[in-house]
């Protein structure tokens, strides 16, 4: 038997052993006519698709190229910018607006610099003296008055009546921003119809009347100076000014916070002219408290903390 194969060459044929040589002729014939048949068929094959063979090899290419060709790059979407919208835009301007604001001026007492303190005092002490004046009936007479700034005090007196007692409560109560505590309230005079009083109270007046004031820190080699220029002022109007003694010191920021303890007899009008003149000639020196103790011969002992705040 001999095999054939259409797309290798012809190997050898093993030859087997053939026991019917009788049939020989025969089986050769049978095999030549099956070869022609097949030839015919991938004849008409190749005749009736004659690209059959490109399109084999065009396959083959393909696959290939599939094969070596690298993967495409795959581009990385870059992060988008936020869309700006109006209210980013708006708070934005807000936050530049404030990093650029002014700062707010101070609302209290305690806010207030140095020299804004010592104006304040000026300020505080002379109006509550004339308020104080202002709403004291006739028959109404001080034995204390006590004031500590920004607005506390304390009064001591007496009363010709319980009538004028209710008028003078009713004026120190329609202060400005007053707070008023009754104290004592007990009668008085040889009929009992006076009355011995006192009241606890305190006024709120605004930090923003002061007007600016200029820089009152001390240089510790002028401290004197400025003590001396207080006692010349008292003399031109009449008050006899104790020799200023230290108090206590303590430190204030940069600078140290001095107070000296002072006394003088004067009248309740004296002690407004002091407030004035002082200031007037542009002193340094403040009050944070001075009282007014009755003489008794409508005179008055004025007792003073005079404040200095001094460079080292």
């Amino acid at each position: 038997m001999i095999r054939i194969n259409l797309l290798k060459p012809l190997e050898a044929p093993i030859q087997p052993f053939v026991f019917e040589e009788a049939a020989k002729p025969r089986k050769q014939k049978i095999i030549i006519f099956s070869s022609v048949i097949a030839v015919l068929v991938v004849l008409i094959v190749l005749l009736m698709r004659p690209g059959i063979i490109g399109d084999m090899f065009a396959a083959k290419v393909a696959v290939a190229e599939k094969v070596e060709s690298p993967p495409p790059k795959t581009e990385v979407e870059e992060p988008q910018p936020k869309k700006v919208t109006a209210a980013a835009v708006e708070e934005t301007v807000r936050d530049i607006q404030s990093a650029h604001a002014e700062p707010a001026p101070p609302s209290t007492y305690a806010e207030l610099v140095p020299s804004q303190k010592i104006e304040f005092q000026y300020y505080a002490s002379s109006r509550i003296l004339k308020d104080i004046k202002a709403i004291t009936p006739p028959d109404v007479g001080f034995a204390n008055f006590i004031f500590t700034p920004p607005g506390d005090f304390y009064v001591h007196g007496l009363a010709a009546d319980q009538q004028d007692l209710d008028r003078f409560q009713q004026g120190l109560a329609g202060m400005l921003g007053a707070a008023i505590k009754p104290g004592m309230n007990v009668a008085a005079g040889s009929h009992g119809q006076a009355k011995e009083f006192s009241f606890f109270g305190s006024v709120k007046y605004p930090i923003s009347s002061i007007s600016t004031p200029p820089d009152r820190v001390v240089d510790k080699a002028e401290l004197l100076k400025e003590l001396k220029q207080m006692q010349t002022v008292a003399g031109t109007l009449g008050i006899r000014l104790k020799e200023p003694k230290l108090l206590n010191t303590a430190q204030a920021g940069n600078v140290k916070r001095m107070v000296y303890q002072t006394a003088a007899d004067c009248s309740f009008q004296q002690m407004q002219d002091f407030l004035t003149e002082l200031h007037d000639s542009k002193s340094n020196l403040g009050f944070i408290k001075f009282a007014l103790h009755a003489r008794g011969d409508e005179k008055v002992v004025a007792d003073m903390d005079i404040l200095a705040y001094v460079e080292p």
